[in-house]
């Protein structure tokens, strides 16, 4: 049937609304996508507001007092900024300028608590800087003729010495790289050149390397006591493990601090073991279990050991019995068949669980504070007296701020080796 003309349908005008169509269709699609990722995003955005404040934020403060302390800056604005132009290097004390503008900045702070916290900022770099800036502060004020030079040496003749003044020079300046020179075991001579601490004062890279120490050593006992555990744990059938499963969980339920001091109890000189030991006649006086690197290693790996056998069970718990049953078909012994077969299969929970524990036993304050020595103590042990006794944050965040990136390269360093395998910690 052939239609009028005027009642002909354009054939050119289907595939122009088809494409119309197609186009409005993709831009509601991609409408709806935007509005689904908005509302996702809002769904989140509590979460991650949480973390910035309560994470990202605390650990950009640490960041920032590690090398920023504008106290100096602050207390005496004029004699900072004459000392930032003075050279130490000539083996000279600075010019009058220098000491005019000291005691004119001294004088003001003696108004309010700024001698003090200027005396603080300076004793943390040198020893003996607070009795010496309090005392000038006292007798500043007696009339006393003569040159600021003059009256500042009347006062101690340490304010003739470079050393003294390169102290202030370096403190003066509110960025400084001293609290890292520090955690290193590093100084600035009277010259101002960077130099290694006699041996006597040197601390906290021994501190550091007994953290990695006792950490990789926990670590190791956690891997060791806790494979057994777990693969025992993933053998069997399951109204005996759920059982057993309770019994590893326990732990959890109860305080660190009361499992550490129950350590005490079974640790000390007359403690369960020994006593057990005086019994059988293998020791008249008690073995020193306690208050020494061994304690220390015990207690946190007790503490420490569900953490690797719940990482561990996780990952043996997904291994089928089938391999090793093909390979002793195959006419493989049982131990052969293990470490062929089953082993290879158990390694990313072998890195999950060490990788944990490690981290965990990095951070450990309480336990190493209450069954260690004086020579047992951890880095957060030192972090947390700069913090609560010294007062010393910008060396304690320095610090702090050591042992993350060191926890952080070294993770780094594990996802590399294992290609991102067992990252995912249990």
């Amino acid at each position: 049937m052939i239609l009028p003309h005027d009642m002909a349908v354009p054939t050119d005008q289907s595939p122009q609304m088809t494409v119309k169509e197609s186009k409005s269709l993709k831009a509601k699609l991609r409408s709806a996508e935007r509005t689904e990722r908005v509302k996702a995003f809002l769904l989140v955005a509590p979460l991650l507001i949480f973390l910035l404040v309560t994470f990202l934020v605390p650990i950009g403060s640490l960041l920032m007092k590690s090398f920023r302390d504008p106290t100096l800056s602050q207390e005496m604005p004029h004699a900072s900024v004459l000392l930032r132009e003075w050279d130490p290097s000539a083996g000279k004390p600075p010019g009058e300028q220098v000491y005019d503008a000291f005691a004119h900045d001294l004088l003001a702070a003696k108004g309010s608590e700024g001698v003090s916290r200027i005396a603080s900022r300076l004793n943390y770099d040198e020893a003996g800087m607070r009795s010496l800036l309090m005392k000038t502060a006292r007798r500043l004020g007696d009339d006393a003729t003569g040159s600021w030079h003059q009256r500042l040496t009347a006062i101690d003749a340490r304010w003739d010495d470079v050393a003294t003044w390169s102290t202030l020079k370096y403190a003066s300046s509110p960025w400084t790289l001293g609290y890292y020179l520090k955690a290193f075991d590093f100084k600035r001579d009277s010259h101002g050149a960077i130099v290694r601490q006699s041996e006597s004062e040197r601390l906290y890279v021994g501190v550091f390397i007994r953290t990695a120490w006792v950490s990789i050593a926990v670590s190791a006992l956690c891997l060791l006591f806790g494979y057994p555990v777990a693969f025992f744990l993933a053998n069997i059938p399951a109204r005996y493990s759920n059982l057993f499963m309770i019994m590893v969980l326990l732990p959890f339920w109860t305080s660190i601090l009361v499992r550490t001091t129950a350590w005490v109890v079974v640790l000390q000189t007359n403690g369960v073991i020994n006593d057990v030991l005086k019994h059988l006649g293998l020791t008249d006086h008690g073995l020193p279990l306690i208050y020494n690197r061994f304690g220390v290693l015990v207690a946190m790996t007790h503490i420490l050991l569900p953490y690797a056998i719940l990482s561990l069970y996780s990952v043996m718990k997904g291994v089928p019995n089938i391999y090793m049953k093909a390979s002793r078909s195959l006419g493989a012994g049982p131990i052969r068949s293990f470490f062929q077969a089953y082993f290879p299969q158990t390694l990313p929970g072998v890195g999950a669980a060490g990788m944990l524990t490690f981290i965990l036993a990095v951070g450990y304050y309480i336990t190493p504070a209450i069954v260690g020595g004086p020579d047992d103590q951890l880095a957060s042990y030192y972090i947390a007296n700069h913090v609560n006794n010294t007062l010393n944050w910008g060396l304690a965040s320095a610090l702090a701020s050591i042992l993350l990136a060191g926890v952080l390269l070294i993770y780094g360093v594990f996802v590399r080796m294992t290609g991102g395998a067992g990252v995912k910690l249990g």
